[in-house]
């Protein structure tokens, strides 16, 4: 009968630097890709946006920021159509400028 030692025959022909470029390849694995709005996704943005500036209300914004969406509960302070960003206001109060490429994701809260 044949036992299999899984992973243990594997170990010695591992080279330190098999191991870790097998660890580069997991974490590039892990990272995710921008997803480019379509015209549908774009104009219930609009609708979002715009409702969010006449109301007053916050709104839930995910953004790329150094290679990582982040999600983060803003307030629209400005719409830039003719620069392609958006001014928002954290709850801080801190200003902040988003390039209308760098935002993936607009939800209503």
């Amino acid at each position: 009968m044949l036992q299999d030692r899984g992973k243990i025959k594997w170990t010695a022909l591992m080279l330190p630097e098999h191991v870790e470029r097998l660890r580069s390849w997991q974490a590039e694995d892990s990272l995710r890709v921008r997803r480019e709005p379509d015209e549908q996704q774009l104009e219930e943005w609009n609708y979002i946006i715009a409702a969010a500036m006449e109301t007053h209300q916050p709104v839930t914004i995910t953004h790329w920021q150094s290679g990582q969406p982040e999600t983060e509960e803003l307030h629209i302070h400005c719409l830039e159509p003719e620069k392609s960003r958006l001014r928002v206001m954290t709850h801080n109060g801190v200003a902040r400028i988003l390039s209308f490429s760098d935002i993936e994701i607009v939800c209503e809260i």
